[in-house]
């Protein structure tokens, strides 16, 4: 039967390659000729659009009709959107959806598409291909010659026109040009057409008495290394026995016991590593039912062999069945692995794999691990009272800066030492990161959980810790959450114990602070931290955006510019108001990376706008302070080629007093590299006229709490008027804030007062929609 089976492959096979072979260059010949086809056709659509597009601009120069320039357009835009597609596959690394596109607007077939692109990109430089593309690409200075013209005559007012020979002269000549150019592309795209075909047809007939050499061959060597086979299976035979020896001394020589068995499991083999692991000598194993010499415990991951001389061993079993050559089970092999080192490091992987390496408690995976778990049966209706204890040490950073990373992993050690002697073996003990630890007081009532809380932070309190020559105490500030009950989710519960301790910390910190969720502290304290990570996936995903609020001159001669101000985008693209995210980004020192990322965003743009244009860019008082924002600023030029003559830079009076040397360094800075500064909310301080003389800023912005009231208290006029003066003397100009309506504008004008800025001049408007109009307000 297997001699048939052979000879019958040996037969068939080369046909059967022949074949595919034969049908493979049949398909690539057919491809090949349809996507020549395909040029031929669009060929046609573009001879067709460019002799329509010069029939309809010929109607429309004798009638002006729009409609018919319409249609003018309509029609070009056949071989325009053919000439976007190859010059698109003309580079290095094409857009395909461009080249799509541009075949798509040539009416190209969409299913040729993809063949024209990969004939185009292989072939351009075959002869046969380069020859038709010459045509083709001699004929774009014609097209885009026939567009211009269009659009010139379009452009022209029929009065202004010339003499309509002019133009008929010169869409003549384009004609006369263009229509040999098509005529000559279809030639040569038919000339390729018939020297493929002819060449394919060559191929064809090649391959084909190729493959019928190659089968012959084949079959020949066939029948030949059947002969060998025969040959080598008597060889085979000769050597088995020698085989099976090297089999037995191989299974003697590897270290894990190895056991066969026959149809009635007996022990018909064992070699020298399962006499040792079963504590028997192989004339007392063999013959002997399989169950009694070798006795197991336990489910397959955990078994326990259990030895003659009373040992245990864990063990790993393999077992395989033996079959004869009809298929039928003869009997088994058994192959037993000493575990005992692989379980004992899978226990101590395990076991680091839940706990602190430095401490030797839960981390943070497994301790919400078994938190989730408690609230989950709490969720199920479990009875019991519990508690979540979140502690953060103070004054931590006192020891890592004065004697180093040493000792506060050491202290760390200790306080985890301390806690778990503290509380109950039960009680559930981790390291949630750095400083923090977790507690969770299991079935313990709500009195005692403050009560303990209380304990463990007086015990820390209490430590004395040694390093060296220094002695040390800290604190622990701890936020207490109690459940009870249907509680919330895991996030939900370390969000809250999270915010406990930190307002622990904020109220004096080493104390204890019970979470409440009609907690209004602890309720803005959520917000902010929400904001903070809405901010943070802001910044990551680049969800903000920028908008212009233009200050306009109100004296002859005056320069308008506008105001930067950022907007957050949330989830679903809509505008955040800045006070929801300006708060939480001040208070968790989030502003340098958003007024970062405003003056790299605002210089890309700014470097997009007429020569001149000038923009304000707020910077917060953090930014001040950061010694690198300087060459951040100059990296940004760099980069964008921005003229830092047109940018004006905003720090508020309440930063810049608080940063007095720090802003008076920066401002000098900048403006040595061509930079404007501008005080903004000046007058809020109230210690605005001490400070001034010491701030080289070219601005004063006057706040607006004084511009609102100036029509009808003479107390804030009065103030207007000294801080306008006061500036003036100092070489500076102002700027009013919060103008609202014309009474106002007119106002300031007699007092003479610079700028304004406010509703009454511009409402904040997206920068896409902003760009000039900022530039004409002159009031």
């Amino acid at each position: 039967m297997r001699s048939s089976q052979e000879r019958y492959a040996a037969v068939v096979l080369p046909f059967a390659l022949a074949v595919a072979a034969l049908t493979l260059v049949a398909v690539l010949s057919v491809s090949i000729m349809s996507t020549l086809r395909a040029y031929v056709a669009g060929e046609s659509h573009w001879s067709k659009g460019q002799k329509a597009a010069i029939a309809t601009l010929q109607r429309y120069l004798a009638t002006a009709d729009e409609q018919d320039f319409q249609q003018f357009r309509a029609e070009l835009a056949v071989p325009l959107s053919d000439l976007v597609a190859r010059r698109e596959m003309d580079k290095e690394q094409p857009d395909y959806a461009v080249v799509r596109a541009g075949f798509v607007g040539g009416r190209n077939a969409a299913e040729d598409i993809d063949g024209m692109v990969w004939l185009y990109r292989n072939f351009k430089h075959v002869p046969l291909m380069a020859r038709a593309i010459t045509y083709w690409k001699h004929s774009d200075e014609h097209l885009l010659r026939l567009r211009d013209l269009g659009e010139r005559l379009h452009a022209t007012p029929l009065a202004a026109r010339p003499s309509q020979d002019v133009f008929l002269l010169e869409l003549q000549e384009i004609d006369r040009r263009l229509s040999p150019l098509a005529i000559g592309f279809a030639a040569a795209v038919n000339e390729a057409a018939r020297q493929v075909t002819n060449a394919l047809l060559g191929v064809l007939v090649l391959a084909a008495a190729l493959l019928a050499l190659s089968c012959h061959r084949y079959l020949r060597r066939s029948f030949l290394r059947r002969e060998r086979l025969l040959q080598q299976l008597q060889h085979s035979e000769a050597a088995a026995f020698a085989e099976k020896e090297l089999l037995q001394v191989t299974l003697a020589s590897i270290a894990d016991a190895v056991i066969t068995t026959d149809r009635a499991q007996r022990v018909s083999y064992c070699n020298r590593n399962a006499e040792q692991m079963l504590g028997m000598p192989v004339a007392s194993l063999l013959g002997r039912p399989l169950a009694e010499v070798c006795r197991l415990e336990g489910a397959e991951g955990g078994l326990q062999l259990l030895a003659a001389d009373g040992r245990q061993l864990p063990v790993d079993r393999q077992l395989a069945p033996i079959h004869a050559p009809d298929g039928q089970a003869i009997g088994q092999v058994i192959v037993l692995h000493d575990a005992s080192e692989a379980r004992r490091h899978a226990a101590q992987l395990s076991y680091q794999a839940t706990h602190d390496e430095l401490t030797d408690i839960l981390n943070r995976r497994e301790f919400e691990r078994r938190l989730c778990e408690l609230l989950r049966a709490m969720h199920e209706g479990e009875e019991g009272e519990h508690a979540v204890l979140y502690l953060d040490l103070d004054r931590f950073k006192v020891v890592n800066d004065t004697s180093g990373h040493a000792a506060g992993d050491e202290l760390i050690r200790q306080v985890s030492q301390l806690l778990r002697a503290t509380l109950r073996e039960r009680d559930i003990v981790g390291r949630l990161g750095g400083d923090e630890f977790g507690i969770v007081l299991t079935y313990c009532s709500h009195a005692d959980a403050v009560r303990v809380a209380e304990k463990v932070r007086q015990a820390v309190v209490e430590l004395r810790f040694l390093w060296g020559v220094r002695s040390y105490r800290v604190g622990v500030s701890i936020g207490v959450v109690l459940l009870a009950g249907r509680q919330g989710n895991l996030k939900e519960v370390m969000k809250s114990a999270d915010a406990a301790c930190y307002m622990a910390k904020e109220k004096g910190r080493n104390r204890i602070h019970l979470y409440s969720a009609d907690d209004a502290e602890l309720s803005v304290r959520q917000t902010e931290m929400e904001a903070v990570s809405r901010i943070r996936a802001a910044l990551e995903n680049d969800r903000f955006c920028l908008h212009l609020q233009t200050i306009a001159p109100l004296k002859p001669g005056g320069q308008a510019h506008a105001e930067v101000l950022v907007r957050m985008l949330d989830e679903q693209g809509g505008l955040v108001p800045p006070m929801a995210f300006i708060p939480a980004a001040e208070r968790y020192d989030l502003m340098p990376l958003l007024d970062r990322w405003v003056i790299r965003h605002a210089f890309a743009a700014l470097a997009q706008q007429p020569a001149g244009t000038s923009w304000a860019i707020n910077l917060s008082g953090a930014s001040v302070c950061d010694e690198d924002l300087l060459e951040y600023v100059l990296e940004q030029r760099r980069a964008s080629g921005v003229a830092l003559e047109n940018v004006c830079f905003e720090i508020t009076e309440t930063a810049a007093v608080g940063n007095l040397a720090h802003a008076a360094a920066l401002i000098q800075d900048l403006q040595a590299q061509g930079c404007r500064f501008a005080l903004d909310d000046f007058g809020a301080g109230m210690s605005s006229f001490a400070y001034l003389k010491h701030l080289p800023v070219d601005y004063v912005k006057i706040d607006g709490s004084f511009i609102r009231g100036i029509l009808h208290s003479p107390t804030e006029r009065a103030m207007v008027e000294s801080i306008n003066q006061i500036a003036h003397v100092m070489g500076k100009q102002t700027i009013a804030e919060f103008v609202e309506d014309e009474a106002v504008l007119d106002c300031l004008r007699a007092m003479g007062v610079d700028y304004a800025q406010g509703y009454g001049v511009g409402r904040p408007e997206p920068m896409q929609e902003l760009r000039q109009s900022y530039k004409e307000a002159a009031l």
